[in-house]
């Protein structure tokens, strides 16, 4: 994988040209010896920075297709992460149990979150993940325990430490399907067998 280290904003993609991400921030290992909450904090980083390095090197139009048709995209993948993120994180931990303004329901539309349009830039939609991942990271800081608790219109209360493991386990999960998807998409690219 050719990892950039580099910002590419400036640098207009050429079309079919793979899309190189600028590395995440955060360590890519967790931590090994740790106590509870930053092991936990480590390994929702590591998944993280896992889902951008599934991407890396593509090229745009193979970043949006979904696998199969009626499957994700690995762009669909970030998006998705970025609303849970965004949803749990930012909104709903880091406003201490206000009203997310956009959350998505399983009940209308199971695929809203997944989809998006050749028009999305998938550099944008990757940037606006790591933006929301480091909103995130900034809203935690200011917990003083896993035990604090944030209200929920469906659950009741629930605490940093429940909120933190849903997203690791989402996170971890996307990761392995963007991992999966990456091996299927290089494959079709070199024209072989997955």
């Amino acid at each position: 994988m050719s990892f950039a280290n580099h910002d590419t904003t400036d640098i207009a993609p050429t079309p079919g040209a793979p899309v190189v991400f600028r590395a995440p921030v955060r360590r890519l290992q967790p931590p090994q010896v740790a106590d509870e909450r930053e092991s936990l904090e480590g390994w929702l980083d590591y998944y993280r920075a896992q889902v951008v390095l599934a991407l890396d090197g593509l090229p745009a139009d193979a970043l949006r297709r979904r696998v199969p048709e009626t499957g994700p995209s690995l762009t669909g993948i970030v998006k998705h992460l970025t609303d849970l993120e965004r949803t749990w994180l930012v909104e709903r931990w880091g406003e201490r149990g206000g009203r997310t303004s956009h959350s998505f329901s399983h009940i209308d539309d199971s695929d809203e979150a997944f989809r998006v349009s050749d028009l999305d830039d998938p550099e944008a939609l990757v940037g606006a993940y790591q933006e929301v991942c480091e909103k995130g990271r900034d809203a935690l800081a200011g917990a003083e325990s896993l035990d604090d608790a944030v209200r929920d219109d469906r659950r009741g209360h629930i605490e940093l430490r429940w909120i933190l493991l849903n997203l690791i386990t989402e996170t971890a999960r996307r990761s392995g399907q963007a991992q999966a998807l990456r091996e299927v998409l290089l494959a079709a690219e070199e024209g072989r067998a997955p």
